[in-house]
């Protein structure tokens, strides 16, 4: 928009289901294609800000805000909303388990994986947060304005919201979040967040305001929502203060919980907070959240009903688990990506005493992708449940996501493979060592059966703890090692911060100023079809360069006991203040 008021018509006098343009859609299918009804030429994507206004927005412009940020999978999620079940009595205690070591940091700032802001979620709180229609409500904003140019939100906050110490929420809170966000000295993982936002702003105790550069439809969902984005997680400075890193175990927040005790690696206790702003919420009175990370153990404890909720189901064990009468099993498609990710450090020989590997030329990394057999893969260590990755961008994200099964340089051909192994020097093969967790043990051994039976490869597993694995592919003390990625709402997302060569997890070497450029360019465009045809040359790029194995996008699941009710599945989160044990 170029910060002038968009006057663009809609073009046609007939939308795609027939229906004048002032006539309501009768069905959600109507609904989605009523949305999706405007001039692709337009780059506001026919939004008129004013509509994002907290009290105005509506279903049709949400759909929009999700073509503009590729948060499609929001539109399956729809057509298929979850299961309401009846709602048992408030009070009582939820005993859950996490297949997590220990909640090694959640401090948001610097929360680097999913299961860690699932619990932080629970806690802390922002400004906005998606609700169970998947659109962004306010949380600690009471309501929002947008001017006209799209380049100014002025939030009202709420007032009365206390923090779990005592101290009052105020506009002080958000400014100090901001610029804690954006302090090297504090090193956040998410200053790249707030990239586009030239100042905040408070204009009083209970309102600010933000003022970006250029138009962002997807501020609502990735700057403001307490979970996804958090870069704008509300954080308490007088705790962080008297705490300091003790604050990574037991953040302040004004959520619907406060943590009261926390057994790193044992047990995490969450206390109903009694002043939690939220009219009767939430309806537990205490959670407790035990670290169970061996796959058997999980599963036999939830069997047992030792535990009534697990955050996860083990792939090895899933049928095992949907087959229990006993147990309700949840499911939604999880917009993220896996993959093996190669060491293209030039440091190696520091990091694990080798100088070379076999994987520094591009010819053998790609007879590695070629020799993946991703259906045999999903079929014998997922059950079926994923569908083959050829690049970090998930089907999720609709309107950015390129079918490349039949194009990809990746693309499984154990002849190719065999014949760039020849070419590279290591016709015989080679050995080498993979980082997995015991819950992707069984991953790892099925990708190691396919590699030495296309391409004679001999992956040796080294199993570590989760956190320990982060801290290897973070100090790059790995060869090879299968991690990836969840809650991908965004390329920002599965691109920005794996691949771009400053990125927040790209610690495994890989550079391409191509994929830089384009990045920076994706980023800052108000053009939907540029933004898309950036993205997937990005994907294409990525594909043939092969820093990585591409493997699967997966299901996110959950499994619960029959007593446990209103538990509302939204993908990646394990919001429980909804929840009761009947």
């Amino acid at each position: 928009m170029n910060g002038q008021e968009s006057t663009k018509p809609h073009q046609g006098g007939v939308n795609m289901v027939g229906h004048r343009k002032d006539l309501q859609p009768q069905t959600l299918e109507e609904e989605v294609r009523w949305a999706l009804d405007f001039d692709p030429q337009d780059p506001d994507l026919g939004l008129n800000w004013e509509d994002l206004s907290s009290w105005r927005i509506t279903r049709r412009t949400m759909l929009r805000l999700f073509i503009a940020t590729g948060a499609f999978h929001y539109l399956s999620y729809l057509f298929n909303p979850p299961p309401l079940f009846a709602q048992g009595r408030p009070g009582g205690e939820l005993r859950a388990a996490w297949n997590l070591r220990e909640f090694t940091n959640l401090d948001p700032a610097f929360i680097n994986q999913v299961f860690q802001f699932q619990v932080a979620s629970n806690v802390l709180s922002g400004l906005t947060h998606i609700d169970k229609d998947l659109i962004p409500r306010g949380d600690l904003a009471e309501s929002w304005e947008v001017s006209r140019n799209g380049l100014q939100w002025t939030f009202h906050l709420r007032r009365g919201v206390r923090f779990h110490n005592g101290d009052p929420f105020t506009a002080d809170d958000v400014i100090y979040t901001y610029n804690r966000t954006l302090d090297p000295k504090v090193g956040s993982l998410h200053r790249a967040v707030l990239e586009g936002v030239e100042r905040a702003e408070k204009l009083d105790d209970y309102t600010v305001r933000f003022t970006l550069s250029r138009p962002r439809a997807s501020f609502l969902i990735k700057v403001t929502e307490r979970s996804s984005g958090r870069a704008l997680t509300i954080v308490n400075r007088r705790a962080i203060e008297q705490m300091g890193k003790e604050y990574t175990r037991r953040p302040v927040g004004t959520g619907p919980f406060r943590i009261v005790e926390h057994r790193l690696g044992e047990r995490l206790v969450l206390e109903k907070f009694p002043d939690y702003f939220v009219k009767g919420r939430p309806r537990l009175d205490r959670v407790v959240i035990f670290n169970i990370e061996e796959p058997a153990t999980l599963v036999s404890a939830l069997e047992a009903g030792q535990v009534q909720f697990i955050n996860a189901i083990p792939e090895a064990l899933y049928t095992r688990v949907k087959g229990n009468r006993d147990l309700i099993v949840s499911e939604t498609s999880d917009p993220g990506f896996q993959a093996i990710f190669f060491n293209l450090r030039a440091d190696k020989k520091e990091r694990i005493g080798k100088e070379k590997l076999p994987t520094d030329d591009n010819r053998v990394r790609l007879a590695v992708a070629k020799a993946m057999d991703r259906d045999d893969l999903i079929k014998r260590a997922l059950l079926g449940r994923g569908i083959p990755a050829y690049g970090p961008v998930p089907p999720a994200q609709a309107a950015y996501f390129a079918d490349l099964s039949k194009t990809s340089p990746q693309r499984f051909n154990p002849e190719e493979a065999r014949k760039l192994l020849a070419e590279a020097g290591f016709g015989g093969g080679f050995t080498v060592k993979m980082v997995v967790t015991p819950p992707t043990r069984r991953r790892g051994e099925v990708i190691a059966d396919i590699l030495k039976r296309h391409a004679n490869i001999t992956v040796e597993l080294e199993v570590v703890d989760f956190p320990v694995q982060v801290q290897r592919f973070d100090s790059g003390q790995f060869e090879w090692l299968q991690i990836g990625s969840g809650g991908d709402y965004d390329p920002d997302d599965s691109i920005d911060d794996w691949f771009a060569s400053n990125s927040k997890f790209n610690t495994f070497g890989y550079a391409n100023p191509r994929v830089d450029a384009l990045n920076a360019a994706q980023k800052t465009t108000t053009n939907p079809e540029r933004r898309v045809k950036w993205v997937r040359e990005i994907v294409e790029i990525l594909s043939r360069d092969a820093p990585c194995v591409f493997l699967f996008h997966g299901m996110d699941s959950v499994a619960y006991r029959k007593n446990v009710r209103g538990f509302i599945h939204i993908p990646s989160l394990r919001d429980l203040d909804t929840v009761t044990v009947g």
